[in-house]
């Protein structure tokens, strides 16, 4: 994959510098303008075309190398594999979980009815129902069932520990998941200016309202809206 970066980036930086040096060209590569037929013809298309495929490209780079996702970035090398990692992390994490969950449930049956047993006891002693022997027995076993549940409430909070390390995958997951959204988000507007900018002027007249003017809010657009843009567009 290393390969294909750096044939892209070879490919843009020639394509920069043509422009840059010809008659129309701008030395600070803010604009690239392909001149087609007669003299200083510029086609807008390829021009926006280009800046979204180099936003597109450089997100994906980014996504891939960035410094805070380092670690992971060591193990997965392309967006399939990435994909693929969260829903290992997500599995091993619901794994710990439930099996924290199975090895709880036991202990807990175990105390809840050792507790009921015992509460049954010292109910018929308070009634005047219990010899002195069984009095002396409820004593040893109300005393074992305090250090039972002493050591059962230690096991429980080393349990309720490992499920919530387990959830430290949602750092990992959560900083690929929002820069995926992001890039489509940031995508799909600049897709959605490109087809108002080169459509006809009787369908660029149907969006104005949604549009609200020549250009597409920084914030996302609706679903809505961008089915009626499209709609209105004729796709």
């Amino acid at each position: 994959m290393s390969g294909d970066h750096e044939d892209l980036d070879a490919l843009f930086e020639e394509v920069s510098a043509q422009f840059a040096s010809s008659p129309g060209g701008s030395a600070g590569g803010d604009a690239m303008h392909l001149e087609a037929g007669a003299a200083g013809e510029k086609l807008p298309m390829f021009d926006s075309l280009g800046h979204i495929v180099r936003q597109l490209h450089d997100s994906l780079r980014e996504l891939g190398y960035d410094r805070s996702l380092n670690d992971i970035s060591s193990e997965v090398t392309d967006a399939a594999g990435r994909l693929e990692y969260i829903a290992t992390l997500t599995e091993q994490a619901a794994n710990k979980v439930l099996n924290s969950i199975d090895d709880a449930m036991p202990v807990q049956d175990d105390l809840a009815r050792k507790a009921g047993e015992i509460e049954g006891r010292w109910n018929a002693l308070f009634e005047g129902k219990m010899s002195v022997e069984d009095f002396k027995l409820l004593a040893r076993d109300s005393r074992q069932y305090a250090a039972d549940s002493g050591t059962a409430a230690e096991a429980e909070k080393a349990r309720l520990m490992t499920i919530m390390m387990a959830q430290d995958f949602q750092d990992i997951t959560g900083q690929i998941i929002k820069k995926v959204i992001g890039i489509t988000q940031k995508l799909e507007r600049e897709l959605a200016q490109l087809l108002i900018d080169n459509a006809p002027l009787a369908a660029r007249e149907k969006v104005v309202d949604l549009m609200a003017g020549p250009a597409v809010p920084a914030s996302a657009m609706a679903q809505t809206d961008v089915d009626n843009l499209l709609a209105d567009l004729g796709f």
